[in-house]
C-alpha cells in the first residue's frame, strides 16, 4: 500500500518514512492535494501524535532524517560472514535465530531506562523523537495515545553487539517542558555490550537539538 501522506510505499500499521498510520487500501496524494494541518497551527504544544506528524512542514524534515539513515550491519549479517569465513558445520546466523526465542522464554533480557525533562513543547519532543528514530532506523511499531502525551514503541535494530530488540519513549506533557523517559528492551540476551546506553544518548542528544523543525513563533 502507499502512505495517503508522503506517497511513498509502505507496509504494516505505520509509515517508515513520515511515521502516519497506514489504513488499508491508501492512494498517493501530492501537494497540491494535501489538505493536512498547516504548521501555522500551534502543533508544537499539541499532545496528539497524530496531529504532530500531520503538519506538512513537520512530515517533510522527518522524511528528510530517514534519508540520511546509514545502513549498519546486523546481528545476522555478521553471523552469516563468520559462518562463511571459519566454516565449522554449525551456522552461527541459525543458532542465533533459534536461541534468542529461547532465552527469551526463559525471561533472559537486557535494557535501559533514562528520564530527562526537556525544556521544549510536546509537540516539539514529538516531533524531535520521530526524526531520531527515522535517522537511526528505528522503524515505529505502535503509538498510544495519552491525555498528556503518548508512548512511541519503535524497533532496535539488530547490530554486531546484540540481537534486535525494542526501543519504547513515553513523552508527557508538563508546565515547564516534557517529560521523556526512554527504555530499550532486549529479550533473550543477558549483556549488550553498551547497546542500550549509546542507543538513549544518541536519542536523549537528538531531543536536544532543533532537528530543523519550524521554529516556535514568538507569542
Amino acid at each position: 500500500m502507499f502512505c495517503s501522506h508522503c506517497g511513498v510505499k509502505a507496509s504494516g500499521n505505520f509509515c517508515f518514512q513520515c511515521g502516519s498510520s497506514l489504513h488499508g487500501e491508501a492512494e498517493v496524494v501530492t501537494a497540491d492535494e494535501d489538505s493536512l494541518v498547516s504548521a501555522t497551527l500551534a502543533w508544537e504544544f499539541d499532545p496528539s501524535y497524530e496531529n504532530v506528524v500531520a503538519v506538512k512542514e513537520v512530515r517533510a524534515v522527518i522524511a528528510s532524517h530517514a534519508k540520511q539513515a546509514c545502513p549498519g550491519l546486523s546481528a545476522e549479517q555478521f553471523f552469516d560472514i563468520v559462518d562463511k569465513v571459519v566454516p565449522v558445520g554449525v551456522s552461527y546466523s541459525g543458532l542465533a535465530a533459534i536461541a534468542q526465542p529461547l532465552w527469551a522464554s526463559w525471561g533472559v533480557r537486557t535494557g535501559k531506562e533514562r528520564s530527562e525533562v526537556l525544556p521544549v513543547p510536546i509537540g516539539v519532543a514529538i516531533a524531535r523523537t520521530m526524526c531520531s528514530l527515522a535517522r537511526n532506523k528505528q522503524n515505529l511499531e505502535e503509538v498510544e495515545q495519552h491525555r498528556d502525551g503518548c508512548a512511541i514503541a519503535a524497533e532496535l535494530p539488530s547490530s554486531v553487539w546484540a540481537m534486535k530488540g525494542e526501543l519504547k519513549v513515553r513523552l508527557v506533557q508538563q508546565e515547564q517542558g516534557t517529560l521523556v523517559t526512554a527504555a530499550t528492551n532486549i529479550p533473550g540476551q543477558a549483556f549488550d555490550w553498551g547497546k542500550s546506553v549509546r542507543c538513549l544518548g544518541v536519542l536523549f542528544t537528538d531531543l536536544q537539538t532543533d532537528q530543523r523543525l519550524p521554529q516556535l513563533k514568538a507569542a
